[in-house]
């Protein structure tokens, strides 16, 4: 039945229209994916109208390979900007940008595009074979297990990331308080606005985002003007496979492409929760801890084999569900209503055949992601020779002009100028900046789940700790978190004391 279905979708798919779409979706999605504040999202709204006017199985064949294209494209502004081109592709920035920065953006480039293919294809096929039943589980979780998933994040990123573990908590408490501003997600009280209208919808992450990295970035290089010699001396060389980078790091592939399938299908995690997860638990197993965020291949396996692992699950909750787990998969869903398909429970019963053409046009649309990447791979690193007043002048007009659609009106501009002055501050008070937006992208999921926990609680919410999935999350999450502070004691305890000569 599954084959049969699958076979049905390629024939509708295999088409010179159906082919032209992908392709051109691909390009898209990559490009857009690339460019800080831009990201596929924006790309699908302007999209809209055109899949209105398209058959199904085109506007499917567009959208499926924008959003992949899009997740894939993330790493390439990490890499060589050290600018995540998406939240997915945060981690990246940690060891792939480290390689741009000795001249070597090559490497990290090619793993990180043989990791997005192996992440999302193998996934997509995993969601094909087990769709019905991740489903069906996936209904089954509660408010507690979600909250003690994004909770065990945050404090992954708190515990692993570079400089004091107080300053990181005071990063993750700034976070969290400016997450708040807004409306209340269960009575929408309104929450610190002073009456600003503008803020009732609270600080778009977008802003938030190329304020702490692009502007704030662009602006200290042009300060010191030093990135300018370096990126003279980068190396331009055609796409090579990483087998050996790959073979090395097997394990490092497999367990990151576990974690990240397991979390993108429950329902409105994705790829940046699984990305840091993911990067956090092989850091703990690295033998070369010291080496990660300072240029380890395997930070760049882990992170980007994550995030695109998470692509096929997270299908899952969408289609089943209608939880989206971006807002480029909110414009997914808006399309698929515009042709009179609703998602849902019963959409599996329904239309069957829609589902497996978007499964199809997913593992269509990682093929041909792998092939312009490839292709390109002497493309984007020589984007580092163009002088750096040049290139960073255009880097900054487009992410102010994602930042202004973003919102639509100048407040975003004004949040991202604010972001970049925080972006600052928190260098200068050496509080790192990773944990502060990982926070405010998980704070709005963590305190409404945690908010609902204790609402259906029929315990005063001792359902955190006695259920298996949530209790296994709190209890990773405070060792990651103390680890770093009981390590020094543990190793001189078990250290072993050499013997004296008799």
């Amino acid at each position: 039945m599954i084959i049969n279905y699958f076979l049905d979708s390629l024939q509708e798919i295999f088409t010179l229209s159906g082919i032209l779409y992908l392709i051109c979706g691909s390009l898209a999605g990559v490009i857009l994916g690339a460019i800080p504040g831009l990201g596929s999202s924006t790309l699908m709204v302007v999209l809209l109208p055109i899949a209105y006017k398209l058959n199904i199985v085109l506007a499917m064949a567009l959208f499926v390979s924008v959003v992949v294209g899009g997740m894939s494209g993330g790493c390439i502004g990490s890499i060589l900007l050290g600018i995540p081109g998406t939240a997915s592709s945060i981690c990246t920035v940690w060891d792939g940008y480290e390689f741009t920065k000795r001249g070597e953006p090559v490497r990290p480039l090619s793993v990180a595009v043989m990791s997005n293919f192996i992440g999302t294809v193998p996934s997509i096929i995993l969601a094909i074979m087990t769709c019905k039943i991740l489903a069906t589980w996936a209904v089954k979780l509660g408010p507690w297990e979600y909250a003690a998933m994004c909770f065990c994040a945050v404090t992954m990123v708190v515990g692993l990331s570079k400089g004091n573990l107080i300053k990181s908590m005071i990063g993750v408490g700034l976070a969290l308080v400016l997450a708040s501003v807004g409306s209340d997600p269960i009575n929408a009280a309104e929450r610190l606005t002073f009456g600003n209208l503008y803020l009732l919808g609270g600080f778009n992450i977008i802003n938030i985002m190329l304020g702490l990295f692009a502007a704030k970035i662009i602006l200290l290089e042009f300060a010191k003007q030093s990135k300018v010699d370096s990126s003279k001396n980068v190396k331009v060389d055609r796409f090579r496979f990483p087998g050996k980078d790959l073979l090395s790091h097997i394990g490092v592939v497999i367990r990151s492409w576990i974690t990240g399938a397991f979390i993108g299908f429950l329902p409105g995690l994705g790829g940046p929760v699984g990305a840091v997860i993911s990067y956090s638990n092989e850091k703990l197993l690295a033998k070369n801890k010291d080496e990660w965020g300072h240029g380890a291949i395997g930070g760049v396996i882990a992170a980007e084999t994550a995030n695109n692992a998470s692509i096929g699950g997270a299908f899952i909750p969408m289609i089943a569900l209608g939880i989206p787990w971006d807002a480029a998969c909110v414009q997914f869903i808006a399309a698929l209503n515009m042709h009179g398909i609703n998602v849902g429970p019963m959409l599996m019963r329904t239309n069957p055949e829609i589902v497996y053409m978007i499964f199809t046009a997913g593992i269509l649309s990682g093929i041909v992601v792998l092939l312009y990447e490839t292709l390109g791979m002497k493309t984007f690193p020589a984007i580092l020779k163009i002088p750096y007043h040049y290139l960073y002048s255009l880097v900054i007009v487009v992410a102010l002009i994602g930042a202004f659609m973003a919102t639509g009106n100048m407040f975003g501009l004004l949040v991202t100028l604010a972001s970049c002055v925080l972006g600052i501050l928190l260098d200068v008070f050496e509080i790192p900046s990773l944990p502060f937006l990982m926070a405010f992208i998980l704070s709005p999921m963590l305190e409404l789940n945690i908010r609902r926990g204790f609402n259906y609680s029929t315990s005063g919410g001792s359902e955190f700790f006695t259920r298996p999935l949530s209790c296994i999350f709190i209890v990773l999450g405070i060792a990651v978190l103390v680890w770093p502070v009981i390590s020094p004691a543990v190793k001189k305890l078990f250290k072993k004391t050499p013997k004296t000569a008799g």
